[in-house]
């Protein structure tokens, strides 16, 4: 398996309140799946991606990325393994504002020994999220959904083998939410893993082949798909 998390747990005190955000998460994921995990706003979604994407130390339970422990390793090595296998897609696209967003789309390769992404992929993915006349815009010279797009190019260039998103159609019209959902697909098909958590059930219906997860409470939970839809279906109600 390519992603393999153990009894997570991680807890935040809010208002003088401890909260358990991530409760006695386990997680298995195997190469080239497509995992959906619905839940709304505060139900522990986001700290579960960024623990296993290396962002976040767990305060109990463990993490293994192709084998390997997450915190196991130096802040260098998990930095790296970040950089090459993991591309995240965040809730909000943090392009650098000084950039254009071709320079924001090559950013990774700076941080890479042998990057595996060109400029002529960054020319490709840009084109395939349907900004390619956007090349030498600056991020003040871009929409919000424009922004969103050349975020989730970005997540792309390095070819990593799993992509980590946080809520990645928020700021999209209907019609972007379908291309980019298709991007998504096809990259899927391509062998990517995806982990995407988000409040958005269309998403979870749309992607035929997903495995859908429920989380609330910082628990997460597995179910038949059309039974996760419809419990996300009925908070949002």
């Amino acid at each position: 398996m390519i992603i393999d998390c153990r009894n997570l747990e991680k807890k935040y005190t809010a208002d003088n309140k401890l909260v358990t955000a991530v409760d006695n998460v386990s997680l298995s994921v195997e190469e080239g799946e497509f995992v959906v995990i619905l839940g709304h706003s505060g139900s522990g979604k986001t700290t579960l991606l960024s623990l296993i994407g290396g962002l976040t130390v767990p305060d109990s339970g463990g993490v293994q990325i192709n084998g390997v422990d997450n915190w196991g390793q130096s802040d260098d090595d998990l930095s790296d393994m970040r950089n090459r296998t993991i591309g995240f897609i965040f809730q909000f696209a943090s392009l650098i504002p000084t950039l254009t967003a071709l320079e924001n789309i090559l950013l990774p390769l700076s941080f890479g020994a042998s990057p595996k992404g060109r400029y002529e992929d960054a020319l490709e993915i840009l084109e395939l999220v349907g900004l390619k006349d956007k090349t030498n815009s600056f991020p003040s010279q871009l929409s919000g959904g424009q922004q969103r797009r050349i975020a989730i190019a970005r997540a792309f260039i390095n070819k990593p083998d799993i992509i980590l998103a946080d809520e990645p159609t928020g700021d999209l019209d209907e019609e972007t939410e379908r291309d980019i959902l298709d991007l998504f697909r096809e990259y899927n098909g391509r062998g990517t893993t995806f982990v995407v958590v988000t409040h958005n059930i269309h998403l979870a219906r749309t992607q035929k082949n997903a495995r859908v997860l429920q989380m609330r409470q910082g628990v997460l939970t597995e179910e038949k798909k059309e039974e996760a839809v419809d419990k996300q279906t009925e908070t949002v109600g």
